[in-house]
């Protein structure tokens, strides 16, 4: 499962690589810090430097690419059925959008994949935990959570 724990900037790197995903390079949307050469990809669109067998340009990618790890390249419990390009769905840790704290964000690449019965159990353990900002195919976002101010929150308009 997916430990809500927020990964610490200069601790231990992934002894994971992507092999054949691409997940982030397509769903996310990325954008250069103010003291960064100029970069960004809008989410939803395949990065410009992405080429069949990869990035083109990964020796010298931008540190925003570099410094983005999903939840699998984090997580080493989650099995290799749960990398994102074989089950549909990446999760990434991050800043909530529903106010202080982070959530684990599900990103579906594509339509029906966070409802596959693996990765909807996945999603309702983590939501136990933590928010999770399910992204579904076509934009679509819907909050999972046992936090009950988040679900007034929520049920108020309040942020999403």
């Amino acid at each position: 499962m997916i430990k809500p724990t927020r990964a610490r900037a200069g601790g231990p790197r992934s002894l994971r690589t992507c092999g054949e995903c691409r997940a982030c390079c397509v769903v996310l949307g990325f954008e250069a810090r103010p003291d960064e050469a100029s970069f960004a990809k809008p989410a939803g669109e395949a990065c410009r430097h992405l080429g069949p067998t990869g990035c083109s340009i990964y020796p010298e990618r931008p540190p925003v690419c570099r410094r983005f790890r999903c939840a699998w390249l984090q997580e080493q419990s989650l099995p290799a059925s749960l990398r994102p390009d074989r089950c549909g769905v990446m999760f990434a840790m991050n800043d909530s959008v529903l106010g202080p704290g982070f959530a684990v964000y599900a990103y579906e690449l594509h339509a029906g994949a966070a409802d596959r019965p693996r990765v909807a159990r996945v999603i309702r353990q983590v939501a136990a935990e933590a928010p999770v900002i399910l992204v579904r195919a076509g934009g679509r976002r819907e909050v999972l959570t046992a936090d009950p101010a988040v679900v007034a929150r929520v049920a108020g308009g309040e942020s999403t």
